[in-house]
């Protein structure tokens, strides 16, 4: 990666902006010169940061207009809740700012290919937030996946059992996170599209909504569901997504925690997040790391530092609109079958949900 200086400007330094804001400050030539929050107590912690990593003191916003009218902003980093994802994205690439969006890119087929129509039209990198695709320990794994490591694909398992919840605020809001299966397991989609080179075309679902009214009155969400989806390919995976998993006081229960994104051969099969490799025991073959990297990993900071490089190098990004828009598309059908309570097409979904 090269030294080049790239000012950056942070749309939302809350939360998982906050996160994001600290990786980027380990990233060498990275200078943010500007910050906007809707939160006035959110753009002074990311001063004191950014003051604190040795860089002057940002302009502060509380609107992301103002902060794209800034002199010198080369590329945008944005965190927002996901209901403005779409807006801000939209108006970061017509301001012509090379732009790193945190995930679901949008809640709505329209608003994606809205999004996708403004990234192709335009020579600005534009990174959709799957860290999991600038990770060795996905991608390598994927290359083999690619080259037929599993044989035929037959089966996919994904998991979301979150005993460290639930969450509350506008996450609980469906109008405005896109319910968990858009907001949380958009991750999963990706990996699943990613392995298997090809989208869903079906899938049937049910789940249950109003488990937490009690703590949160305003709660739409569906806390738990379950769903099979049948992939263009043959591929079915079971998903099952549960924020009602036992935890000790808020913290991880070990045996009811757990998230997890698995394929499965006729030869062998991968778990994504450990990358291990297992085959049928007719192979007589032990169980394998697919990937060579030792000890932790930042994905978070791998994914920024992937952004960098792209807009330094003027390279595609390792995620991009069309992944964001695809991945969108798996959960909204996934929303859609668990809401019927039955079987939905993408092909129904694209021209209902438009």
């Amino acid at each position: 990666m090269g030294s080049e200086s790239i000012n950056v400007g942070c749309v939302g330094v809350g939360g998982r902006g906050h996160y994001l804001l600290r990786s980027l400050l380990e990233i060498p030539g990275v200078n943010v010169i500007a910050v906007c929050d809707a939160e006035e107590k959110n753009t002074k912690t990311a001063s004191e940061q950014i003051q604190a990593a040795g860089q002057p003191a940002p302009e502060a916003f509380g609107n992301w207009k103002d902060l794209l009218k800034v002199d010198g902003v080369d590329a945008v980093v944005s965190a927002l809740p996901c209901d403005l994802h779409a807006a801000n994205y939209l108006d970061s690439i017509a301001a012509g700012k090379d732009l790193y969006g945190e995930k679901p890119m949008c809640l709505t087929v329209a608003e994606c290919n809205a999004v996708v129509d403004a990234a192709d039209a335009t020579d600005r990198i534009v990174q959709i937030g799957f860290q999991r695709r600038a990770d060795p320990r996905f991608i390598e794994p994927m290359e083999q996946v690619h080259s037929g490591e599993l044989g035929d694909l037959v089966e996919g398992r994904v998991a979301w059992a979150n005993s460290w919840g639930p969450l509350y605020g506008w996450f609980g809001q469906k109008e405005r996170s896109g319910d968990w299966m858009v907001e949380q397991a958009v991750h999963n989609w990706d990996v699943m599209n990613w392995a298997n080179q090809c989208l869903p075309k079906r899938a049937m679902g049910m789940g249950r909504a109003g488990l937490y009214k009690e703590q949160q009155a305003d709660r739409t969400v569906t806390d738990y569901y379950s769903a099979l989806v049948e992939y263009e390919n043959g591929v079915i995976v079971n998903i099952l997504h549960s924020w009602v998993s036992p935890g000790q006081n808020g913290h991880y229960t070990k045996a009811f925690n757990d998230e997890y994104t698995r394929l499965i051969g006729t030869r062998a099969g991968v778990d994504f997040n450990t990358g291990i490799f297992s085959y049928r025991k007719e192979l007589d073959l032990p169980d394998r790391p697919g990937h060579t990297h030792q000890g932790d990993l930042n994905g978070t900071k791998l994914s920024l530092e992937t952004f960098i490089n792209s807009v330094r190098t003027r390279t595609a990004p390792v995620a991009n609109a069309h992944h964001g828009r695809e991945a969108v598309l798996a959960c909204l059908l996934v929303r859609e079958a668990v809401a019927r309570g039955g079987e939905v097409t993408l092909e129904e979904l694209k021209s209902t949900l438009g």
